[in-house]
């Protein structure tokens, strides 16, 4: 995975967390993700898994916002709904 595409992941799972679809993420040796859900389990993946795993989740979320089902929590986000 290249530095471009680790940081784009990393922003990802940031946003994941600050939306309250994850409860945290860290990276663990080697080369690996550890996602905690809101069940408490931790998931370990390697990279390119986290990577998918993180595109699934956001695209989810990205479609719950579309739908109005929930509001992002996006900072300096002003638009009414």
């Amino acid at each position: 995975m290249s530095a471009a595409e680790s940081e784009y992941l990393t922003a990802m799972l940031d946003v994941l967390v600050y939306e309250s679809v994850l409860v945290a993420w860290r990276r663990v040796p080697p080369g690996g993700y550890m996602i905690v859900s809101h069940e408490g389990e931790e998931i370990r993946l390697t990279a390119p898994q986290a990577e998918m795993w993180a595109r699934g989740a956001f695209a989810v979320y990205l479609a719950l916002v579309d739908q109005r089902r929930i509001q992002p929590r996006i900072p300096g986000d002003t638009t009414q709904n």
